[in-house]
């Protein structure tokens, strides 16, 4: 590879990271600032929906004392009785300061004319009880022959009344309104939301597609490096380097990328906290706002924060859980293509023999039998081959057809300096299309009847291209399959030559 070719590899690969990284922080800066944006809105609505039940609780007690003032009028007209004349004035001193209270509440230049018609009226009403207490006796006297229904205070209490109801009904609305926009705001946060947890998610999946690819141009490298002619050893062990720090960089990269992707997750969540609380507050006070008027309840409104809001809620955590696991599963290979390997001597039939032994049980659980032949020696990392190993045979009992029993074989042989171990099944087999998907991070071919997050066939080629070897799948649908690993019979300490 010339100076000119290498460095334009670099840069495309820099600007790929760099396009990635651009778009993962985009995506969190925009998730991050509708969120406060979102959590302000609601604040504020649920501010003002508290402001108007106070302004609502607040409008009745004035009413209610207004009807306590012409009670007690009404009671000291009949009778004298000093208990009414003590109603009126501590009716009357509440109603003032009711007032006083509502004047400082009220926002809307209409609830503030329709107060002071109230106050004026009142002021009328107050003039008529001084002269009532002023002179309690003619006052009786003229009760005598009044007509309770023509009375001016009697009419400007109905008066006072139908103002209030007015005042009510305006607060009543206005509340319908702050209750709409709250939920709005909520809708809105979780529609945003999904789309930046899918898009976050779409950023990952091609993060890894950019890590499977170089992984299998470096293996496809080596491959044929080792094959070509021996006085190439020098441009081999040039190319071999270069690959395997661009892998490393991949390597590093999925790392820091997986990490930081869990930044945002972690601000979702308690994001969701808070609007689940949110959520709450808003259906405690829908439900006693509609056990109170019961004439001002919206079904819309109400399935929205008892049923919608509630499921919205419960994807958006179900994601974002699918999604750390996810974000594990990546770290998980990014740490095992870290790990030092140990080259030594294996004893490939002493090996296969101790994991069929391990896997005893559960191959006794499914009837079946494993066979193992023949299998050459060969100088490799001991845990990578025995996870590699181990993954195919566990395919192979966990993928058995239902309509025969049993029966796995693992055997080897030798070919141009090369071990190649197959693990045969007679199970579901694959289907021809499916045979490249199979070894994708996160993909999964057939009925999906088994528990797995489709990880362990990519990591399965992950380990066996980092130790210079190959995987390959033959099968065919519904008559078992083939899968061979191919090592290099003697170990070559790939990391050395960069």
């Amino acid at each position: 590879m010339t100076d000119s070719v290498r460095r334009r590899y670099e840069a495309i690969g820099r600007r790929r990271v760099l396009l990635l990284l651009g778009v993962g922080l985009a995506l969190l800066a925009t998730a991050l600032i509708t969120a406060f944006m979102t959590l302000g809105a609601i604040t504020e609505d649920t501010d003002a929906v508290e402001k108007t039940l106070e302004r609502q609780a607040s409008i009745d007690s004035l009413a209610t004392f207004s009807e306590q003032i012409a009670v007690g009028r009404r009671g000291f007209l009949l009778q004298p009785d000093p208990l009414f004349a003590r109603t009126v004035r501590e009716a009357s001193s509440d109603f003032e300061s009711e007032q006083a209270r509502l004047a400082d509440m009220l926002v809307s230049v209409e609830q503030r004319d329709r107060l002071e018609e109230i106050r004026e009226l009142n002021a009328e009403r107050t003039v008529m009880i001084d002269a009532m207490f002023a002179d309690p006796e003619a006052a009786v006297a003229d009760a005598d022959t009044m007509d309770f229904n023509t009375d001016g205070a009697v009419l400007i209490t109905q008066d006072i009344r139908e103002i209030a109801e007015e005042m009510s009904a305006a607060e009543s609305r206005t509340l319908v309104e702050r209750n709409r926009a709250q939920l709005d705001s909520l809708l809105l946060f979780y529609i945003v939301g999904g789309l930046s947890l899918m898009l976050l998610l779409g950023v990952l999946v091609t993060a890894v597609s950019i890590v499977l690819r170089y992984n299998r141009d470096l293996a496809a490298a080596q491959v044929s490096l080792r094959e070509a002619n021996t006085g190439l050893e020098t441009a081999v062990q040039s190319r071999t380097a270069e690959l395997i720090r661009a892998n490393e960089e991949i390597q590093r990269f999925a790392y820091i990328v997986s990490h930081d992707l869990r930044s945002p997750l972690v601000n979702v969540l308690g994001f969701t906290s808070e609007l689940d609380e949110a959520r709450k507050i808003i259906h405690a006070h829908l439900e006693e706002l509609y056990a109170n008027h019961p004439d001002l309840r919206d079904e819309e409104a109400w399935l929205a924060v008892d049923e919608d809001l509630p499921e919205a809620l419960g994807f958006i955590r179900t994601s974002t859980e699918k999604m750390d696991r996810l974000i594990n599963s990546i770290l998980e290979l990014s740490r095992q293509g870290r790990r030092k390997l140990q080259p030594e001597e294996l004893d490939m039939e002493e090996l296969v023999e101790d994991i069929v032994d391990s896997l005893y049980q559960r191959t006794e659980d499914a009837g079946a039998t494993i066979e193992v032949k023949s299998i050459p020696e060969l100088e490799s990392d001991r845990i990578a081959v025995e996870q590699i190993l181990q993954n195919l045979i566990e395919n192979a009992i966990k993928y058995l057809s239902p309509e025969r029993a049993g029966k796995i074989v693992v055997e080897g042989s030798k070919a141009v300096g090369t071990v190649r171990i197959d693990v045969i099944d007679n199970g579901r087999g694959i289907a021809p299309e499916d045979h490249e998907r199979i070894f994708e991070l996160f993909r999964r071919a057939g009925t999906q009847d088994q528990e797995g997050e489709g990880l362990g066939l990519a990591n399965v080629r992950a380990l066996a291209y980092r130790l210079g070897g190959t995987i390959e799948v033959d099968s065919e649908l519904g008559k078992g399959s083939r899968f061979r690993l191919s090592l290099p019979a003697k170990f070559i300490a790939q990391e050395a030559l960069a």
